[in-house]
């Protein structure tokens, strides 16, 4: 696998030789690096926040507050804003031990933590020079007496920053080769982009993972902070890569509502209203590796789901607990996750097993029910399962969707809770070893509240040819915008809309559709291996085998390529 200089200096060959040469060491070099990067270190900054400026939104109780006096700290919570006699009431408590960040941080400059215990992230630290004690717990502060407050946040320039100039000479190099490789040659769905007036903003995936006819399904991707620019709301659905897309329908959906509640739709185009969502108390891997606080914001401080389980075809979980409000019958689960570039490589290694025999296969799974193929999914964990505990054990609820892996999209699963009797709620998420990438979680307990829905129907379609396709996307039919080739896309625009006074608005892309990948592999199928993964779990096992087997020979690449320089 030594990339020697002659090598080097045929890069001007055709593209199909360079990626047949090259692509493989590039890209397995660069993905793992890139995996040891995001588990590894990141950074936080220490900002300062006036105190004439303290109000409720300061004390948000997402923030774990800590009271300094002196040299003394304790984690200050219960929090009550009193303006009128400008004064803070709260409890103190001893100080957790992974809450000392404080202690040996430099507030001028970034500081360094561990993903895997981002504690420093969302602390906000009070100074005081006295406070008044109200019984054995609660103590008053005068905010007349607080010297200082402080916000700890997370450091993204530095942290991207590290993350690009730290590694060695070569990683800089192949990381920007494997992006333009990665648009070129992988495996997802229609790319989304929306319009501001000036330039598109890219927003996701559609209809992930539906990868044959018989696999159509709807999508409610968000539009987050998308806004009507010239009095209209405009998209962009593009093919940027080797498939044929066909999407059946491309409806934009806006709902209005109050400014303090956020919304989302479920993959059944149901809206649930998010009120008073709450991180959970405790996550964990079955390998018990606390994982609270990186799911506690959406800050790009990804859980992988990467524990190596004993057993290889066993899927990797997650356990979350939160507490539930007395007679709460329903609940909320909200995540923000997304796909893997891992799994996005690894099925493309599966459909080289079949060879020749690929574009026959994927013909005839179009008349395989979809039933069977989600089954399939549910089995190797390509998508993302859903358990609620009860006092029957853990209860399947459903699954979320394959979302792609280039951005991350909030999702939501409503839960009946009427079968859960303890004073806590424990959620578990399964999927493949690597297959997803969990940003945040919580739940929501709340029932959903009144909203008006707006359905628009496109107003224009236009592709990249000039060609009007409005009429493909009114409704589903048998009539598909058809993108068979990378550069095709469509630019979709939706009358804008009077909205209600004092309300609010989210939108959200309904669409419908599917796609099919492109291959012209020439070996020879590998039809008794193929036979295997009927089996639960032979999947995530090809995947562990395959992870094991680069992981052992990635310092032997490392050496080689490092000794050509």
């Amino acid at each position: 696998m030594k990339t020697s200089k002659s090598e080097l200096k045929e890069f001007s060959g055709t593209e199909k030789d360079f990626k047949k040469k090259y692509l493989p060491k590039i890209a397995l070099f660069v993905l793992f690096a890139f995996l040891n990067l995001v588990i590894g270190c990141h950074y936080y900054k220490v900002m300062k926040v006036p105190v004439d400026s303290m109000d409720q939104e300061t004390l948000n109780p997402q923030r774990y507050v800590i009271l300094h006096l002196g040299g003394d700290a304790w984690h200050f919570s219960s929090l009550e804003l009193d303006q009128d006699k400008n004064e803070l009431r709260g409890r103190i408590m001893p100080l957790a031990s992974n809450h000392e960040n404080f202690r040996s941080n430099n507030p001028d400059k970034p500081n360094r933590y561990k993903v895997a215990n981002p504690s420093p992230i969302n602390e906000l630290h009070i100074y005081t020079k006295e406070y008044q004690v109200f019984d054995s717990l609660n103590v008053v502060v005068p905010l007349t007496a607080v010297s200082k407050i402080e916000l700890y946040d997370k450091d993204m320039a530095t942290t991207t920053f590290t993350y690009v100039f730290t590694t060695i000479g070569i990683l800089l190099t192949a990381f920007v080769i494997f992006l333009i490789l990665l648009f070129i040659f992988k495996s997802s769905c229609p790319f989304v982009y929306t319009f501001d007036g000036q330039s598109y903003t890219f927003m996701g995936e559609i209809y992930g993972g539906s990868i044959y006819s018989s696999l159509e399904r709807d999508d409610y991707m968000p539009l987050p902070g998308f806004q009507p620019a010239g009095g209209k709301f405009t998209v962009k659905i593009s093919n940027e890569l080797l498939e044929r897309q066909y999407t059946n329908l491309a409806q934009l959906i806006v709902v209005e509502h109050p400014e303090v509640t956020e919304v989302l739709m479920d993959k059944g185009g149901n809206v649930q209203t998010i009120t008073s969502a709450v991180t959970p108390f405790s996550a964990s891997s079955e390998l018990e590796t606390d994982y609270t606080g990186a799911l506690a914001a959406r800050d790009f401080g990804y859980y992988l789901f990467n524990d190596q389980n004993s057993d290889v075809r066993e899927q990797n979980a997650l356990i979350m607990s939160f507490k539930k409000p007395e007679n709460a019958e329903s609940g909320k689960l909200i995540l923000n996750a997304k796909n893997s570039l891992w799994l996005d490589y690894i099925y493309g290694e599966f459909t080289k097993l079949f060879g020749t025999a690929y574009n026959r296969f994927a013909e005839k799974q179009k008349q395989i029910p979809a039933e069977k193929n989600i089954q399939w999914m549910q089995d190797q964990g390509l998508v993302l399962s859903v358990y609620l505990e009860t006092e029957n054990g853990w209860q399947f609820v459903d699954y979320f969707d394959m979302v792609g892996p280039m951005a991350a999209r909030d999702l939501v699963m409503p839960v009946d809770l009427s079968d859960v009797k303890s004073e806590n709620v424990r959620m578990k998420l399964t999927c493949g070893q690597m297959f997803w990438e969990l940003d945040y979680a919580a739940m929501d307990f709340t029932e959903n509240i009144p909203v008006k829905i707006h359905y628009l129907d496109p107003a224009t379609a236009v592709d990249e040819k000039g060609r009007d396709v409005t009429k493909l996307l009114l409704d589903t039919d048998n009539l598909y915008l058809e993108q068979p080739e990378v550069g095709n896309e469509a630019v979709i625009t939706w009358p804008e809309i009077k909205l209600t006074e004092g309300q609010d608005f989210t939108a959200f892309l309904h669409s419908r559709g599917y796609y099919e990948h492109i291959r012209d592999y020439k070996t020879k199928p590998d039809i008794a291996y193929l036979k295997s993964f009927y089996e639960k779990g032979a999947f995530n096992e090809f995947s562990r085998q395959h992870y094991n087997r680069i992981l052992n020979s990635n310092a032997l690449l490392v050496k080689q390529t490092g000794d050509d320089n």
